[in-house]
Order: C-alpha cells, then structure tokens, then sequence
C-alpha cells in the first residue's frame, strides 16, 4: 500500500513537468531520423496529450499530429491523429464498453470506417509517438491493471498502410490498418543516466508483445527519459539525455 501510495503521489507531481514542451530525438541504429515532441497537460477532465512527430526514414517523410483525451488514471477516451504529409485525418473512438475501437479516416474527402476489437484495459502507442509512451509509462506504473496486462493499439501511420518499422511486431502484421496486441508490463533493473549533465536515476520496464519489446526508462517522477523498440533498433531519446551504459 505505500508503494502505491508513493506512486500515485509522484504521478501527481509529474503532470507540471509534462505540460511544458518535451522533445525526443528518434533513433534507427544510433542515427537520428526526427523528433517527437509532446505536451500532457491538465483537462477539465482528465488529460490532454498533444505530440508531434516527424521523421524520415527509407526515402519517406512524415509528419504525424497525435491529439489524445485521457481520464484521470491515463486511461484513452477518444483522440485523432493527422498525418500532414499526406493530408489523412485519423479518429480513434471506443464504444461505452470498450470492446471495440471505431477507426474513421478522411482523405480528399473520402471517408472510411473500421472496427477493430479491443479489451477494456487497452492503450494507444503510435510509432515515433513518446507522449503516448509517456502516458503508457504512467498508466502502467500508477494504476496497474492485475495482472499487468494491456491491450495494445498500434495505430498505423495516418490509418493507412504501416511501414515496416511502425513499432508493430514483425509477425502476422497486416499489410494496412490498426491492430491490437496483448502485452505483459514488467518491471527490471534500475540503471542510470545524465540529464542536463547530472546524474539521474533510472527504473527499467518492459511491455512484451510476443517476441517484440517496448523498453522504458524513466526517473523516480516517471518521467520517461528514453523508450528502446527491440527488433528495429528505434529509440526514443529525451534532449539532453544519455544512459549511462547505452542498452
């Protein structure tokens, strides 16, 4: 019950840092393809979490607007994403018992429509996304679910075809659309870093979807700090950050 306690007590905490501007440097094997930048601030109700990400990767460009509805435990409500390179406006809407996430895309003034299955514990991390990590961080540390599983959704760029490197697994991904994978959060060891060049210390997690990792490290505030993808060698670094020993 304390540690709980404590947890909650620095999730609380954290919101005034997270409503200010946070930018991360996007990696692909150690080389720098774009940023992601994002804002969680304090709603009416819950949160709002704002990111933008922009990358180049393979000869492709993008530049991806994420705006998401949280309630008070960072849980998703409702949210969109715009892709700006191509003009693709993306709505992600549960229905009441959060068993199905409708998909709605406009484009040049063609609407689409899907429905995709989820379960009620389910979050959104879009690729180059570090606001939705952030979120997922909070969610998972703060208020765990009881066996620590979750639902994941990963959106695909601007709900169309999903690159190769989309921070989905490898393994029966769909050519196009959004998909959902159950993942297990589990928590590793600590390590350390430099902010602003001062030391810091670091928790580890990890959300495993089959073969495929997201691995997290953040500070005693849960302020993430760096997320790793395994398997396409992506990460996510804060500015002016470095692990001590690189993972």
């Amino acid at each position: 019950m304390k540690l709980r306690t404590s947890a909650v007590l620095l999730a609380l905490a954290a919101p005034a840092a997270l409503a200010q501007s946070n930018t991360f440097d996007l990696q692909s094997n150690s080389r720098s393809i774009g940023r992601s930048t994002y804002t969680l601030a304090k709603a009416k109700q819950g949160f709002k979490l704002s990111d933008r990400s922009s990358y180049h990767l393979g000869g492709t460009e993008a530049d991806i607007a994420d705006d998401f509805k949280l309630s008070e435990t960072y849980a998703y409500l409702e949210g969109s994403s715009t892709n700006v390179t191509n003009q693709m406006h993306t709505s992600y809407v549960p229905n009441k018992t959060r068993t199905e996430l409708i998909v709605g895309m406009v484009q040049a003034n063609i609407q689409e429509s899907r429905h995709l299955a989820i379960k009620p514990d389910f979050a959104i991390m879009p690729a180059y996304d570090a606001g939705a990590a952030q979120v997922m961080l909070l969610l998972a540390t703060t208020h765990p679910t009881e066996k620590n599983l979750y639902n994941i959704v990963v959106p695909s760029s601007g709900g169309g075809a999903a690159p190769p490197d989309a921070g989905q697994p490898a393994a029966g991904r769909p050519a196009s659309g959004n998909n959902a994978y159950d993942a297990l959060w589990t928590k590793g060891a600590d390590t350390t870093g430099m902010l602003d060049g001062k030391p810091v210390a670091l928790h580890t997690y990890t959300l495993t979807a089959g073969k495929f990792t997201w691995v997290f490290f953040a500070d005693d505030a849960n302020l993430l700090m760096q997320l790793n993808v395994s398997m396409l060698k992506t990460s996510y670094i804060r500015s002016r950050f470095k692990l001590d020993t690189p993972q």
